[in-house]
């Protein structure tokens, strides 16, 4: 489903999973969904800057 420009993904997480980013998330004063969210933003600009340096090579 999307919202705005965002895209809401289903899938099955793991409970220790869920547990410790809840956990990590409440650290850093954020929801779950957002530092999940984050990571996977961080880890996708991680591999675009790879590929576009890959093909610069």
């Amino acid at each position: 489903m999307a919202y705005g420009n965002k895209v809401k993904f289903h899938y099955d997480v793991p409970a220790y999973i869920k547990k410790e980013l809840a956990e990590a998330a409440k650290k850093l004063n954020m929801t779950a969904t957002e530092l999940l969210s984050k990571a996977i933003e961080e880890e996708y600009e991680r591999i675009k800057k790879e590929r576009e340096a890959a093909k610069g090579d």
